[in-house]
This record gives C-alpha cells, structure tokens and sequence, in this order.
C-alpha cells in the first residue's frame, strides 16, 4: 500500500490593481494549492489555476480529477499516478498541472537542490522578464511605460485590442522608451483575420517583437503568420500537447507562449519548447496570475529551459497574498531563480483546510 498523502485547499488572491485586458477586467483569481506528503514528512506543493473567467466551473471540475489521483495513490506512487492521468480538458490539465509540480518539488527537496537544476542540469540561476501594461489611458500607459523602463525592464507586454487607436498608443509608447526597448503586444484572441492583419501592419514600424494571440484558432493563427509583417505568438489557443503539435504541424506562429497549467505541468512545457526548438519556433514562459507556488514553478521552468527571451513572470506585485513568503519581484527586470530545494518558497498551507 502507498504511503502518499495528497490534499488542497482553496485560495483566493485579490489583485492589487484590476487588470484590464481585451478580453475584460481580472480583479480576483481563485485556484487550488496542492500538498503532496510522503511518509517520512517531506511534502512537495503545486498550484491548480483555471483560465480567468473559468474557475467557476473549472476548479469543481479539477477536485474530481484530484479525488482520483488521491485515491489512486493508496495503491500506486505519484509518478504512477501521473503517467495514467488522462488529461484533455482544461481543467484536467490544471489538475495534472498542479500534482505534477508537487512530485516535481518533493523530488528536488530530496535531492537538496532547486527544481530548475532538477529540471535542468545547467539551467539559469535567473530570468529576464518583461514588464505588463494592462489597459488604461494613454497617459497612465505611457507612464507605467516610462515608470518601467527606469526600473529596469527591457521588454515591454501591452495588452491591447486591434483598434487604430491603439495602434496610435503603441506609436506613443515607442516614442517614449526608444528603440532599444522591445514591445510586445496581446490581443487576447479577440480579433478577426482582417481586423488583426490591418493592425499588424498599422504598428509594424514600431519593431514590434511579436503580436500575441490576435485571433482565436490556430488556423487563423496560421493564415495571418502568412501575411503579417509582424510576428505572431500562440497563446491561449495551446491547450495541451496535441494543440502545441497542431500549432507548430501548420506553422501557426513564430512564438509559442506555454503556461503551465495549461499543458499538463513543466514536464509538458519543457517537452513542448523542445519539440518548438526543432522546428526553429522559440517559447516564453507566462503565469496565469495564480498563486506564488505556481509562480515559482513557471520561474523554475523558464530557467530550465535557457531561452533568451524574456518570460512573463514579473506579476508578483498584481496579487496580494500569493500563498508564499518571498516576494518572487524582479530587479532590474530580472528575476532570481530560488536557490533552495524545490521550489525554494516556503508555502502557507494549513493543513486542516485541505481535503484529503
């Protein structure tokens, strides 16, 4: 019989500041923490995060996912458990995601060295990351643009909608932080073909380095990497394996932009950047808002990986609390990999609040 012992609890982080995207306003993020204990004590921690927006049905969903991996473990180890976890949906995926982690953490802790050294064994000991501007005035955007660049960041991520007019606040951001700096831009998958081929060429003399998601399926995705003058990334659209292959099969985009919890766990990420790096696609690695535990295996998992873009994991400061007690902030727009084991943060589960 297994000795292993998993449980969750609930979390709720308020964001600081509502985070304004095209898809709407983000203003609170809920989740699951995950605690994975064997018999001698150790424990390892993973974070379930749903898409913003489907946690209302995503999280009930990724419990019964875990109430199955939980009963699994009575007879079997986590690795068992996980290599017969048939995720497909989304919130299974989350579910996968977060058990995942947690083995992942218990093992490097064993073996008294950061997971991105367990990952990886000549991974980074820090991360570039680039600054996110969410949606406001033209005023506030340049401002936090500015505000930004003098902390340090290189890479600039504004979210925006395909409309002329922000066309004409990209023109105005780029005139404020120069031409060294690089900017990014997401869409949220909220355009047409069209619509999205109009604005890429609208902003393409700003040097942008790559427009995000600017239409919702992969072969729209695809159809506009023809044509536009800017380069696409993938994001929301890759929802698991099969839809990284799919995406890199009909060279759907010039970057793919891999969230944890949206492929299975940083297993499935570094695979998926390996099978991109085959095919001359390069990755970035972005949280989903969650907790600090999930924040701290994208960290790890952007560290493994030795990419040179910068990741989108600089959001420590948009949530309040995170589930951990390091901060996670980057300085100088880099972030410092943990140097303990695991995932190097020391997590707040009270353990009369998980289910077991």
């Amino acid at each position: 019989m297994s000795a292993w012992r998993l449980q969750w609890r609930p979390y709720e982080l308020r964001l600081r500041e509502p985070l304004e995207t095209a898809l709407g306003t983000v203003r609170v993020r809920r989740g699951l923490l995950v605690a994975l204990e064997s018999a001698d004590g150790c424990t390892g921690y993973g974070d379930v995060s749903c898409w913003p927006g489907t946690e209302e049905t995503g999280l009930p969903e990724a419990v019964v996912w875990l109430e199955q991996a939980a009963t699994a473990l009575h007879a079997a180890d986590p690795a068992s458990v996980l290599a017969d976890f048939p995720a497909r949906t989304p919130a299974a995926l989350a579910a996968r995601a977060g058990l995942e982690t947690a083995l992942l953490d218990w093992q490097a802790r064993q073996a008294g060295v950061p997971l991105a050294r367990w990952l990886r064994s000549d991974a980074a000991d820090r991360v570039r990351v680039n600054a996110l501007l969410g949606r406001a005035g033209w005023e506030a955007i340049v401002a936090q643009a500015r505000a930004a660049v003098a902390a340090g960041f290189r890479t600039l991520k504004l979210k925006v909608t395909l409309s002329l007019a922000d066309a004409e606040l990209v023109a105005a951001v780029r005139a404020t932080v120069g031409d060294e700096i690089r900017i990014r831009l997401d869409a949220n998958g909220t355009g047409d073909l069209e619509t999205a081929l109009a604005f890429a060429r609208a902003v393409a003399r700003f040097d942008i380095e790559y427009l995000e998601q600017p239409v919702a399926g992969l072969e729209e995705l695809a159809a506009l990497r023809r044509r536009s003058p800017v380069p696409v990334a993938a994001d929301e659209v890759l929802t698991g394996p099969d839809a990284v292959e799919r995406a890199l099969a009909i060279a759907a985009a010039d970057v793919l932009v891999l969230k944890l919890p949206l492929l299975g766990g940083p297993c499935a990420v570094l695979a998926a950047a390996e099978r991109a790096s085959g095919r001359g696609v390069d990755v970035v690695v972005t949280g989903m808002l969650e907790s600090g535990v999930g924040l701290a295996a994208a960290v790890h998992t952007a560290a493994a990986l030795g990419t040179t873009r910068a990741h989108g994991l600089a959001t420590a400061h948009l949530v309040a609390p995170l589930g951990i007690a390091e901060p996670l902030e980057p300085i100088g727009g880099v972030l410092a990999v943990p140097t303990s084991g695991g995932l190097g943060v020391t997590v707040q589960f009270t353990q009369n609040e998980g289910v077991e």
